[in-house]
């Protein structure tokens, strides 16, 4: 009798175990979310960049590293594509920008506390440009990882 109340148990488990190995049996590790959708196809062979170009570490480190702002700040002047509001790939709090780094709203959002309604538009854009420029005024980290998951 206590075999037969283990079955279901002992085929869940085998069904769990199964789905996690799958990946590994493939060849293949499993998917690791992106923060940006990055083309390597257009910077390595249409650009012609080296790895190196934006990897600093691919030939002395365990690990190849990744690019900070500046890097890309290289070759991209204007901002890659537009958005209404944070896209889900950006980290940012207020709290760290205006509780501990002291920001007046001024900073970001221009003189929204002398409006007598909600503006039609942004007063002032927020983009990579403005965000790259207040980190450089107050030397704070433009690499990439800091706000960008």
């Amino acid at each position: 009798m206590g075999f037969i109340r283990r079955r279901p148990l002992v085929g869940v488990v085998i069904l769990l175990l199964a789905a996690l190995a799958i990946p590994f049996v493939a060849g293949r590790e499993p998917a690791v979310p992106q923060p940006v959708a990055f083309n390597h196809l257009k910077h390595t062979q249409e650009l012609q960049l080296a790895c190196d170009f934006c990897h600093q570490y691919v030939n002395t480190g365990a690990h190849a590293g990744l690019p900070n702002a500046e890097t890309c700040t290289v070759c991209h002047q204007v901002p890659q594509g537009t958005s209404d509001r944070l896209p889900s790939h950006v980290f940012y709090t207020h709290r760290r920008h205006v509780g501990i780094g002291e920001l007046e709203c001024v900073n970001c959002h221009g003189a929204i506390a002398e409006t007598e309604r909600p503006p039609a538009r942004a007063l002032v854009r927020i983009d990579m440009d403005l965000c790259i420029n207040c980190h450089l005024e107050h030397e704070q980290t433009v690499d990439c990882n800091a706000c960008h998951r």
